[in-house]
């Protein structure tokens, strides 16, 4: 289970769950050192650059959650600011690659925005349990639904 106690009551092993906030952090400094990278890309009428670094952090912000939890999601923001910001101050020549301009304002404050919205989702989107309605048991579901059944189809008058 991600976010409770596995069904049984017991606590989840400690070391999975270290090995997913570390690969969490790694997967952070990837995703905000590349969008950093790219965010400027695109002509003055439209940044596609920013779009699609933004794009890919919130699947991946959302991904993290979905994978591991809040611990995972947060490990991802932890990794993914720190990238951001080391890159944003000068460089040894002087150059900057986040400019304090209206695009590079979008791209920190933006990521950081979608950070937040990951973190809000429903928690419904991510149990593994299943909707209200829905039969427990898969295969008692199919069990009860015969191949050679006399019935016509729904629909058919």
């Amino acid at each position: 289970m991600t976010e409770h106690h596995e069904r049984n009551g017991n606590r989840p092993r400690l070391g999975p769950v270290i090995i997913r906030v570390l690969l969490a952090v790694a997967l952070g400094l990837v995703i905000g050192a590349l969008g950093t990278a790219v965010h400027r890309y695109g002509d003055e009428s439209w940044y596609a650059g920013v779009v699609l670094a933004l794009a890919l952090t919130a699947a991946a912000a959302i991904m993290c959650r979905a994978w591991s939890g809040y611990g995972a999601l947060l490990a991802f923001a932890g990794g993914w600011v720190v990238a951001v910001q080391l890159m944003s101050l000068r460089g040894s020549g002087g150059d900057v690659l986040v400019p304090a301009g209206t695009l590079g304002l979008v791209w920190a404050y933006g990521g950081v925005v979608l950070l937040g919205a990951a973190a809000f989702l429903p928690a419904s989107w991510f149990r593994e349990e299943p909707m209200r309605g829905w039969e427990e048991d898969p295969a008692a579901a199919t069990s009860s639904r015969s191949v050679t059944s006399t019935e016509p189809p729904l629909g058919a008058g």
